[in-house]
C-alpha cells in the first residue's frame, strides 16, 4: 500500500497545477510548473516506489533493510537489463535489442527481494 498512498499527493499536485494553467502545461505560471513537475516526479518514479514498497510490505518484520534491498534489486536489474547493457553483452547495436528490455515489472523485483531477504526462496 505504500506506493499507492503516494498517488493522491501526485494527483493533487498535478491537478492544482493544471487548474492554475490549463492550457500551457505550466509554461504560463511558475507555480503551476512547480506543482505539475512535483506531481510528475512521483508518477515518473512509481517503478522505484513499487519495488521498495512491495519489498517492505511483504517482509515479515517490516524491516527497512528489506526496502533498501528492494531499491538495490531494482537498480541492479534495471541496469543489467537496460538496452545498452544487453547490446554490449550480446555484441549487437542498441536498436537491435528487443523493446521488452526497456521495461521491467518492478513488483516482481520487490517480491523476489522480499523472498531472498526473508530467506524463503
Amino acid at each position: 500500500m505504500v506506493p499507492v498512498a503516494a498517488l493522491p499527493a501526485a494527483a493533487l499536485l498535478m491537478g492544482i497545477g493544471y487548474w492554475i494553467d490549463p492550457d500551457g502545461w505550466g509554461t504560463n505560471s511558475q507555480l503551476a510548473a512547480l506543482l505539475i513537475k512535483s506531481g510528475a516526479a512521483i508518477i515518473d518514479n512509481m517503478s522505484i516506489l513499487f519495488a521498495v514498497g512491495v519489498a517492505f510490505g511483504m517482509s515479515k518484520e517490516k524491516d527497512g533493510a528489506a526496502a533498501l534491498s528492494g531499491l538495490v534489486g531494482y537498480l541492479v536489474i534495471t541496469t543489467l537489463l537496460s538496452p545498452g547493457t544487453v547490446a554490449q553483452l550480446k555484441g549487437i547495436a542498441v536498436d537491435q535489442v528487443p523493446a521488452a528490455f526497456g521495461k521491467i515489472n518492478n513488483q516482481f523485483i520487490g517480491i523476489l527481494v522480499r523472498g531472498y531477504f526473508s530467506r524463503n526462496l
